[in-house]
């Protein structure tokens, strides 16, 4: 009886072996942002979209480099921003934002040829409080880039 336990213990601590898991190369692509294209010089835009691009690609569980194991290229271009106040405070100062931007977001493999190409076009309002200047309107951006970012996780998780 004691060897049928001693076998039986045996088998089952020999089939519990380490195996070792390279988790950055099964099925992970490996992606760089080649570009970020945007008429307007806006300077918070790029920022804030670009964070939020690299945010997306890294939570869809993708690596991000630009190096010789890059295999998809992504490329944005920004066709429109736009950010109006639509709200004041009693103090006339803008503290309602609207922001709306419409762009394409294109991924390429390594011979330039387009694998995935969508338009996308996101509206956020963000409201403040109206006394701080032009913090409001950086917020605003900031909420269409995570818009963004959400979008494009969607897009990268769904391939």
């Amino acid at each position: 009886m004691f060897r049928l336990f001693l076998v039986l213990i045996l088998l089952f601590t020999a089939s519990c072996g380490y195996r070792s898991v390279d988790y950055g190369k099964k099925g992970k692509e490996v992606y760089c942002i080649k570009k970020i294209r945007f008429s307007k010089a806006e300077a918070t835009a790029l920022d804030v979209f670009s964070r939020y691009i690299e945010d997306a690609v890294i939570s869809s569980g993708n690596l991000l480099e630009c190096s010789g194991r890059t295999t998809r290229f992504i490329t944005v271009y920004v066709k429109s921003l736009n950010i109006k106040p639509v709200g004041y405070s009693p103090a006339q100062r803008a503290r309602v934002y609207k922001a709306t931007v419409n762009l394409r977001f294109i991924v390429e493999n390594r011979k330039n040829e387009p694998i995935l190409v969508k338009d996308i076009k996101e509206m956020s309002q963000y409201t403040g409080i109206g006394l701080t200047g032009d913090v409001e309107r950086r917020y605003a951006i900031e909420e269409i880039g995570r818009l963004i970012g959400v979008r494009i996780f969607s897009i990268l998780t769904e391939e």
